[in-house]
């Protein structure tokens, strides 16, 4: 997920969701967002999303270029969407500064109706036990 196909898909959801002002960002110097807007509570969120390889992992200075975006953008959330996982660390900071994590079941769930917001409540957690990746390759193939 890329500020291609991937943030316009991101977008869409925000806007689904009640979010106004949404507009899409990103490219080269994005200043580390692909989109941004407001939440339906009015306030300001940046968005980073990176479509990778289902076994990748998100390293924590991925985290912190989005903390360094939600600083530039003087927004009051900043979300990380990705088609990957997180790494422990990267986790960590998460939670440790208030970034919404979205990692590939989440995606799964806010596309499937779950709201942006609703998806907070699960940061940190949910990208699923050693058995539920085993499964996922062997349908996947990856």
């Amino acid at each position: 997920m890329s500020s291609g196909g991937g943030a316009a898909t991101v977008a869409a959801l925000c806007w689904r969701d009640g979010c106004t002002g949404v507009r899409r960002v990103g490219g080269a110097n994005d200043n580390g967002a692909d989109v941004v807007g407001r939440l339906p509570d009015g306030r300001t969120m940046v968005i980073q999303c990176k479509r990778y390889a289902p076994t990748r992992t998100i390293a924590s200075r991925e985290m912190r270029d989005l903390v360094g975006a939600k600083v530039h953008f003087g927004a009051d959330l900043a979300v990380f969407v990705t088609t990957a996982w997180f790494s422990r660390p990267s986790e960590g900071f998460a939670v440790q500064h208030g970034i919404h994590a979205v990692h590939r079941d989440h995606l799964w769930l806010w596309n499937s109706g779950a709201s942006l917001l609703s998806l907070g409540e699960v940061t940190g957690g949910g990208q699923g036990d050693s058995r539920y990746r085993t499964r996922w390759r062997q349908a996947y193939g990856e």
